[in-house]
Parts: C-alpha cells; structure tokens; sequence
C-alpha cells in the first residue's frame, strides 16, 4: 500500500473515531458541572453547620455562667439566712399587743383596728406667801393669803380607747382647786373621717389661746397666766361642754367650738345656759432645726350668758398664780352683762434652748340696761411675755396636735447607778391682768357703772429639774402686786407680798 492511501487511510479513521467521542465527552462534562454544583451546595450546608455549632457553644457557655452566678447567689442567701434572727411568729387572731407608746400602757388588737391605752397626771404642791409682817394693815375684810399650804393640783387617768377611725376618751380628775371633790376633766368622743381633720363631741378643752393649749404638764411656771385664766373662764375652759372641729398639721392650726356649759353646772340650771363660740387659728411661718417661729389669734363670743335667778351675770376673777390658797384678790363681783367676748394674739419663738413666748387679750363685756342706772359697756385686758433657758441644752418640743409648744426632754436621764445630770430650765414671766374699767378713784363705782376689779402683776421665776421624760419638780417664786380699790373707790384693798412653792409632777 502506498504511503499515501495509508496516510488517507489514517485521515479517514481518525475522522471516524472522533464523530464516535464527540457524545461521551458531552455526557462527562454535564456530569463534571452537576458534581461541581453539589460539592458547591455541599460546602455552603458545611459552613452553616459550621455557624450553628458556634452560635450553640456560646448558648452553652452563657448558661455555664449563669449556672455559676445562681449558684454564689444562692450561697450567699443561704449565709445571711444563717446570720439572720428567726422571724416572729404571726400573731393568732385574738392576739393582743402590749406595746408603751410615750409610757402609757397600751392594748392593740393583732388586726390594728382597736386600741385603748390608760395614761396618769399628778401634781401635788406644796408651799405659800411670804411678807415682810404678817398680815396686810390695809386688810379691810379681804382675806390674806395662806403662809403655808399643800394641794394635790390635779390627779388625772386618761383612758383612751379607738376602733378605727373614732375615739372615746374620759379622764376623771381626783385633784383640783382645792382638791378633795373628784370630778370629770373630759368625757368626749372623737371621729377622724379625713387626716388631718378632727370632729369632736362631749365635755373637753376648746382651743383658744396658746397658754391654754400647752398641756399642763409643760408649764413653764406653776400656772397659767391669769389673762388666759380669766379669758377661757367665758365660753371654754376645762370640761366645756362642746362640739368642736379641728385641723391639725405640722405648720398649720385650726379650731372652732360650739360651747356650752361647763360639766357639773347642769345641776343647778334655773332657767338655761350658756352658749358660746370660740375659736383659735395658728401657724409655723418659719421651721429649721435651730429656730421655731409661731403666730396665731384667739377668740370667743358669748352670745347668751349663764341665767341666775336674779337674771344673766357674769363674775370675772382669778387667784395669784398660785392654787395652795383659794382666795381672789381681783374679782369684778358678778355683773349684769347680755353677752361677752374675747379677741388676742400669740407669739412663741424658740431658738437652739431658749423660748419665748407672749400674748394679749381684751376682753368686752356688755351690760344689761336697767332704768336710769349707768351701765356702760365695760373693757378689761391684760398680758404676758416669760422666757426659758434649758442650761443643759435640751430644746422644747412642738405638739403639731394642738398647737402649742411642749416641754423638753432630758438628753441623759438622771439614775443613780451612772445616769447623766437630767434637764435643767430657768424660767420667768411677766404677767398683767386689769379688772378696772369706767371707773375713777374717789368715786364709787355704781355712779359710773364701771367696776374696781383691781389690776395685777406677778413678776416670777421658776426652776425645773426634769430627771427623767416623765418626773418633774417645780420650783416656783412670785412677787405679786395688786392693786385694787373697794366699790366706793377710797379704799385700797390690794396686797402686796411674795410666793414660794413646789411641785412635784409625774405625768405620762
């Protein structure tokens, strides 16, 4: 064969076989595409696998420390639950608790809603005048003052008793001026419907004046002074007959009464009795830890005076600041008055231990017209400022319930087994009350109409010792001045002389 029919030979076969390839070589290169598709979806499902496993070891890591957290928190629970006192076991339904609020025993119902607590006040005092002769040589028929004598002022028990929001309180009073006939201090019944709002009915103490709203556990003297004594004599007073409303805040006071008569007068009542208005408004403009600012006004109005059979009259009087004697050296005698009223104010300022207080009053009385007889309207006043010093720094307390100022407690209370020195206070007052009015001395009162009821003045100190919250001893030295003509105007009937006097007070 030739070298060129082999050579077409080989042409023709390698023709032959390449047209017999061509559709297997196709068939592999889709299988090489379909195989690189999967290893690329094979490699993207790896890296997903691959992200979930991370995402779950951080999930497992996180609960790991939030396992160990729990843990040292409950270890450490359990070993302040180790350090801690067991706690009281729930009180049983009928249950009652004793607790001493203020040193009063005091019976509390295991639901809160009933509570009565008992309270006591006594102040016996001894003492009396002292003159340079005895006897006064211009004595004409008035009675001296006693050198020396003792009465038990007062001896109350307070009971209290609440269910919820209303209150019965009664203290009877087995002390007094003078002592020796047990009667009733208050008997009343109290409703808070709303705080700090107070409607009370009975036999109680309208509010008016600030002296007459301190308690008498924190005077600074013996007694009150004798302008307030004689002002709360017309329509309020102890045991007065009322229905009163009350607002009590911490920098705000108000009150009003509708009053009565005074509880024991019932009894001999002719033809009816008294009724009157009083009403007291005070508040704190300034308050810092170191200073105590107070302002108010008091009044009252008498619009029907107390009928006798001889007709409505009205006496106004008072002692010498003092309770040990009886007697009362300015005295009006009883007046033929229609009505009667009462307008003052109040001023107490404390700084750091020191107090100030003062106040005045008028007092306006219209007379009964009879025939040609001069009966012309009377005005009488009077006053007081005092001051007190606790040498041992305490400071006087604030009763935001009724206004007034309290007494201090002692720092360090006096024991003898290494107790502190207690509280030590120096007082002093000046004090003014005058009774004269429509009148000139030399004429006899009845050509006037007016009245010598005298003028006083009592210039006093005092010195307390508080040995503990709830002991006090008083004591307490005056020198009283009055002034007084008798009815025909020529006469001077007043005397003049010193007090000296004690108390000893246990109040809680």
């Amino acid at each position: 064969m030739s070298q060129s029919s082999l050579r077409a030979r080989l042409l023709l076969t390698a023709a032959g076989l390449a047209l017999l390839s061509s559709p297997a070589l196709a068939q592999d290169a889709s299988r090489l595409q379909a195989i690189e598709q999967q290893i690329r979806s094979l490699q993207g499902e790896l890296t997903r696998l691959r992200r979930d496993a991370a995402a779950r070891e951080a999930e497992t890591r996180a609960a790991r420390e939030e396992a160990a957290r729990a843990r040292t928190d409950a270890a450490a629970a359990r070993q302040q639950a180790a350090a801690a006192p067991a706690p009281a076991p729930a009180p049983a339904a009928d249950q009652v608790r004793i607790t001493m609020p203020g040193g009063r025993p005091t019976f509390t119902s295991a639901d809160g809603r009933f509570q009565a607590s008992v309270g006591g006040q006594v102040q016996w005092d001894i003492g009396g005048a002292i003159r340079g002769a005895p006897g006064n040589p211009n004595n004409r028929g008035v009675p001296d003052i006693n050198s020396f004598g003792q009465n038990l002022r007062r001896a109350r028990l307070p009971f209290s008793f609440r269910f919820d929001d209303f209150t019965l309180n009664v203290t009877p009073d087995f002390g007094g001026s003078p002592d020796g006939t047990p009667t009733l201090y208050e008997a009343n019944f109290n409703w808070n419907p709303i705080r700090p709002l107070t409607l009370t009915l009975g036999y109680f103490k309208p509010y008016i004046t600030l002296y007459d709203s301190i308690s008498s556990s924190d005077f600074l003297m013996l007694e009150r002074p004798s302008i307030v004594e004689v002002a709360r004599s017309i329509s309020a007073g102890d045991s007065r007959s009322s229905f009163a409303v009350r607002w009590a805040q911490d920098r705000f006071f108000a009150a009003a009464a509708l009053t009565g008569d005074a509880y024991g007068t019932n009894s001999t009542q002719t033809v009816r009795g008294q009724t009157g208005f009083v009403g007291r408004i005070a508040g704190r403009p300034y308050v810092t830890q170191d200073a105590d600012l107070h302002l108010g006004v008091s009044g009252s109005y008498a619009f029907d005076i107390r009928r006798q059979s001889t007709g409505q009259t009205l006496q106004l009087r008072d002692r010498v600041e003092l309770r040990i004697d009886q007697n009362r050296l300015i005295d009006t005698g009883s007046l033929p008055i229609d009505s009667a009223y009462v307008v003052g104010g109040e001023f107490g300022a404390r700084w750091r231990n020191f107090l100030l207080m003062g106040e005045y009053y008028q007092i306006g009385l219209e007379q009964s017209q009879a025939g040609s007889t001069p009966r012309p309207d009377l005005t009488v006043d009077g006053g007081y400022v005092e001051a007190s010093w606790v040498i041992t720094g305490e400071k006087h307390g604030y009763s935001a319930a009724n206004g007034a100022f309290s007494r201090p407690n002692p720092a360090r209370p006096f024991s003898f087994a290494g107790g502190g020195p207690g509280a030590w206070e120096l007082a002093a007052r000046y004090s003014v009350m005058d009774l004269n009015d429509k009148v000139t001395r030399g004429r006899a009162q009845t050509a006037t109409g007016g009245v010598f009821g005298g003028r006083q003045e009592v210039i006093g100190t005092s010195l307390s010792w508080y040995p503990t919250n709830y002991l006090r001893f008083v004591l307490n030295w005056d020198i009283v001045n009055v002034d007084r003509l008798n009815a025909a105007g020529t006469t001077q009937i007043g005397q003049r002389f010193h007090t000296l006097a004690l108390r000893t007070q246990l109040a809680f």
